[in-house]
């Protein structure tokens, strides 16, 4: 009777077990921000800090050199927070007015696009029809342009309604973002005694087989996923800033919200490209239909070049995946997960490679033994 109680109520159980752990996370996600920004920002600081240790090597006595190493990493945090604060107000100022402008400009469009589109299938139906072949309602569905118009509209809408809700919860957002730049801060002034404290609980435990499997484990992460991610954002970044520039160029009326989305949506391997090129074409087409051409054909020429030459040379060879591999798990990891899944699907994948390989060389190592 009791284990049927239990069996019973577990879904309830599960239930509160969940709203705990919910709550929980929503208190410390500050922190967790905090973590994930000081890891995508570590890189940086160390850049700037031997920059700055090669300036004083010449400068400075050794036991100067010494004593200078606590402010020589304080002013490299501070650097860094001075580069990400001129970047955000760049972002600021230049980027998210036009693109505001352009999401506008684009659900105010829709009832224009809406007529170019009929147009253009009436002309394809007369066409068809001097052609003697069936009407163009039997070979394109009526309904094709309502599907556009909804996900423009919806995709507008949504971020529109995204910024009334960050505005409605401003004051929530100011304290926990106060509070995640001050613990970035600490955990880039103080990474390595952070870790040194965290490695004396490891100790304290763990076994010293289970704690260098964690070491380890966490290397190989550092290595395989977080190198890989921090180069797919530094590249989708340049992806976006060079779309922007080429839309600039031949004059596209969407030029910020296309070199965007081109940004955004690189981070996925293989459905950022089409999402990019596709949305300069459809969005063009409706100024002229060369112009939606000719920027579908630029954004794709550059991702070519980005992902033959410039995506390689920084993000490197960490993934070590054949793209048919690369492709499997984005479609896996899509399926199951959506857009989150399909981006964190590529260095899963390769985090399960590098064990994989590692398990074959182990044991390939133990049968070469067993055969002497």
């Amino acid at each position: 009777m009791f284990a049927d109680r239990v069996i019973g109520n577990s879904p309830n159980v599960l239930g509160i077990i969940w709203g705990y752990i919910k709550q929980f996370v929503d208190i410390i996600s500050p922190v967790i921000y905090a973590f994930a920004i000081a890891y995508l920002l570590y890189y940086p600081v160390l850049f700037i800090e031997r920059w700055v240790v090669k300036g004083l090597d010449a400068a400075l006595p050794k036991r100067d050199k010494e004593k200078s190493k606590g402010w020589v990493r304080l002013l490299s945090v501070a650097a860094v927070f001075l580069i990400v604060i001129g970047m955000i107000a760049m972002l600021i100022n230049f980027i998210l007015p036009p693109l505001f402008e352009n999401i506008n400009i684009l659900i105010n469009s829709i009832p224009k696009f809406e007529a170019q589109f009929n147009a253009w299938m009436t002309e394809i139906a007369d066409t068809l029809g001097t052609l003697n072949m069936d009407r163009i309602s039997e070979i394109i569905p009526p309904d094709v342009f309502n599907y556009i118009k909804n996900f423009l509209l919806s995709g507008g809408q949504l971020i529109l309604s995204s910024i009334g809700n960050f505005i409605a919860s401003f004051s929530s957002f100011v304290i926990d973002f106060i509070v995640t730049v001050i613990v970035t801060f600490y955990f880039l002034k103080d990474k390595e005694r952070l870790f040194a404290g965290v490695s004396k609980v490891g100790t304290i435990i763990c076994t010293p087989k289970v704690k260098t499997q964690i070491i380890d484990f966490i290397k190989t992460l550092d290595d395989v996923v977080g190198k890989y991610l921090l180069g797919t954002i530094l590249d989708s970044a340049i992806v976006g800033a060079v779309s922007v520039g080429l839309m600039l160029m031949i004059k596209h009326p969407f030029a910020i919200l296309i070199g965007v989305a081109a940004g955004i949506t690189n981070v996925i391997p293989y459905v950022g490209p089409i999402v990019g090129s596709g949305l300069a074409f459809v969005l063009g087409s409706f100024t002229s239909l060369g112009m939606g051409v000719t920027g579908a054909v630029l954004l794709l020429l550059y991702q070519q070049i980005d992902g033959n030459i410039v995506q390689p040379k920084i993000v490197g060879d960490q993934v070590g995946l054949l793209p048919v591999w690369i492709l499997i798990s984005v479609l896996i990891g899509g399926s199951y997960f959506g857009g989150v899944g399909m981006i964190a699907s590529v260095p899963i994948a390769a985090l399960i490679k590098v064990y994989l390989d590692r398990m074959y060389e182990h044991k390939i190592k133990g049968e070469k033994k067993v055969a002497r």
